[in-house]
């Protein structure tokens, strides 16, 4: 429990010192969010080279493109890009041209690696019946 020295310590801090101090407390919660984020992307890419696999056993043009920090699943017209933020732990993934998916391991504790590569695997079923739907094989 705070004194009420404490409470006027804190009181009496400037608008500078609060955003240095909330400045310093996000960029802890990035750097412990980062391990999950950095999981969540490494199972998400297992993921599309899951999809790569069984797109090319099927004799199909699929490419995937993989960076450290970006991967990139495209099949004719269609794609799946999965991406880390580093600087805000954030995970973004895009389906075709439509508006990214965030995930944000900083802000959101709750999110486990395993939701993002649950998202990316329907990503990737959607894209493959998307594709097989327009040019069927």
């Amino acid at each position: 429990m705070a004194t009420w020295r404490d409470e006027l310590i804190e009181a009496v801090k400037s608008k500078a010192e609060r955003e240095s101090e909330e400045l310093a407390r996000h960029k802890k919660r990035v750097a412990e969010a980062l391990a999950a984020a950095e999981s969540a992307v490494s199972q998400g890419a297992e993921s599309l080279k899951f999809a790569h696999e069984r797109l090319q056993d099927k004799g199909q043009p699929v490419a995937l493109s993989q960076e450290p920090d970006k991967h990139r699943l495209a099949l004719g017209e269609f794609s799946l890009a999965l991406e880390l933020l580093r600087e805000s732990a954030i995970v973004r993934v895009t389906f075709g041209d439509g508006k990214p998916r965030e995930f944000d391991f900083a802000k959101d504790r709750h999110i486990a690696p395993a939701d993002v590569e649950e998202y990316i695997g329907r990503r990737a079923l959607e894209l493959v019946r998307a594709a097989q739907k327009a040019a069927p094989w």
